[in-house]
């Protein structure tokens, strides 16, 4: 029975770490770049550096194209319509505030992120040593959802920043700034989920020990 919830347990891990593998990667990336600008730099190359945002857009019209890529197959050019997408902001003169703050929400949700980790790797520890309903798992599991639900919500924040600061400087043919894309994420029924987890334990637990006031 335990090896059956280990490899379910497993299993909830790696999709969770699928689903945030995409940001993870992009961090990294950005983090590699960030040390070879700064080893240039340090022998006097200068590197002009464009800043990108992360946006939502959805096609506002199919029959308009929206960007090329090259077909490298051919050499020809092919409409795209992205849908989340790295883009170059046009002005340098970005708010420092605008940036500090989407700089925080990045490291919270990094922070959350190892949070749920840690939390879901002591559910399981629990649970192999057979305390299963017991008020500590509740706990686990609702600071486990919360978070989940709280990484959402401030990735939310992000990408509508980003969203509203290109939509004043810049116009897509045939895509409009969306923010519905944000929630195709797993993170927030991930989080729902085990918030409704802790409520079933939560109510197990009382009516066990309601059952045994009466006996």
């Amino acid at each position: 029975m335990k090896k059956k919830l280990n490899i379910f347990c497993a299993c909830v891990i790696a999709a969770f770490l699928l689903s945030v593998s995409g940001n993870v990667y992009m961090v990294a990336k950005l983090f590699i770049n960030g040390i070879e600008i700064g080893l240039k730099a340090a022998q006097g190359e200068i590197v002009d550096v464009p800043q990108y945002k992360t946006v939502h857009v959805l096609p506002t019209d199919l029959t308009e194209t929206a960007g090329t890529v090259t077909n490298l197959k051919d050499g020809k050019q092919l409409a795209i319509k992205p849908m989340t997408a790295l883009i170059e902001y046009p002005y340098t003169n970005i708010s420092l505030g605008i940036s500090v703050l989407q700089g925080f929400i990045g490291f919270i949700v990094l922070v959350g992120f190892i949070y749920v980790v840690v939390y879901f790797g002591k559910l399981i520890i629990h649970i192999n040593r057979n305390i299963v309903f017991d008020w500590i798992n509740v706990k686990h599991l609702r600071r486990i959802g919360w978070s989940m639900v709280g990484m959402c919500v401030l990735g939310y924040i992000s990408i509508w920043i980003s969203n509203h600061q290109f939509a004043q400087a810049i116009e897509l043919a045939g895509s409009e700034f969306n923010t519905l894309m944000a929630f195709s994420d797993s993170t927030l029924i991930l989080g729902f989920i085990a918030l409704l987890a802790a409520e079933i334990f939560a109510l197990g637990l009382r009516l066990k020990e309601e059952n045994d006031l009466t006996i």
